[in-house]
């Protein structure tokens, strides 16, 4: 993996780091029907940005967590 890119499974997390305005470079199909989020951003600030998530500290607009969800689950249904 790039020191520049971060790689998930966790749907919902992905769309927390797409909603912090960074961009999904790949989606990787894997066996067994799931999928691999693949962000321009560092594992290093990935991180920070979810540590703030789950300490309930991270400020995102509503609207642009919303359209990151339906951003990627219409990536993951059409296999784009």
């Amino acid at each position: 993996m790039s020191d520049l890119q971060w790689k998930s499974k966790d749907f919902y997390l992905s769309c927390v780091i797409r909603a912090s305005g960074f961009e999904l470079v790949n989606l990787e199909r894997k066996e067994h029907d799931f999928s691999v989020f693949v962000f321009d951003i560092s594992p290093q600030k990935a991180e920070e940005i979810i540590s703030l998530h789950w300490s309930k500290q991270l400020k995102l607009p509503t609207r642009d967590l919303i359209e990151a969800i339906n951003e990627l689950r219409t990536r993951l249904k059409s296999g784009v």
